[in-house]
């Protein structure tokens, strides 16, 4: 009989795709592209940033532990692309900060692309991975970015965090710049939530 080492030795190894950091794979088949038609992936704002700001804010009327998505530099006008094959299932307007937004619905959960000027799909659309959803707005107050975020099945909306989780370790680029001191903006260069209507719908 076989031991556990010797089946083990003959099972095919499973190639990982490294992603940006040496510690960072995709561990489930989810590949994310950039979603903005640019060469450049420059974070404004990351995943989890500023809790202490964040923490007065509350989304689904649950306090935020963070920023809850990652905020990607933009010029004005920039294509928003689909960062995986789905169905757009929602087009609206956040009344607390996120601005116009749409939401993707995928086999493994949904993306939501916000801060965004021109909509170019309808609700109920099927979209392959690549395929232009909007353009970016132009923001008066902040600089010009997408606010990007993933929902992965099972999730909850009531957990903190808006039921999202943070897309960087899925995004298939070769470097994501983060900020640094040096020429990250300060909180009052930064978007801000804004304070959550009652019985607001959030997406």
């Amino acid at each position: 009989m076989d031991s556990a080492a010797d089946h083990k030795k003959s099972m095919p190894m499973r190639p990982q795709r490294y992603l940006q950091q040496s510690s960072q794979y995709e561990p489930e088949g989810i590949v994310l592209i950039l979603p903005l038609e640019q060469t450049e992936a420059s974070v404004l704002q990351g995943w989890g940033a500023r809790p202490d700001n964040h923490a007065p804010q509350t989304y689904n009327g649950i306090p935020l532990k963070g920023h809850p998505g990652v905020d990607l530099l933009a010029a004005p006008n920039t294509p928003v692309l689909a960062a995986a094959e789905g169905r757009v299932v929602e087009i609206s307007r956040d009344p607390a900060g996120l601005g116009f937004y749409i939401k993707v619905e995928h086999l493994w959960g949904e993306s939501l692309y916000a801060q965004l000027g021109t909509i170019l799909v309808e609700s109920g659309q099927h979209v392959q991975q690549g395929d232009v959803l909007a353009r970016t707005a132009a923001l008066r107050n902040v600089p010009c970015h997408l606010h990007f975020a993933v929902r992965f099945l099972p999730y909850n909306r009531f957990d903190g965090w808006g039921g999202f989780s943070d897309p960087t370790p899925f995004l298939y680029v070769a470097e994501l710049i983060q900020p640094d001191e040096e020429t990250a903006p300060d909180a009052a260069g930064l978007p801000e939530l804004l304070v959550e209507p009652p019985n607001a719908r959030r997406p």
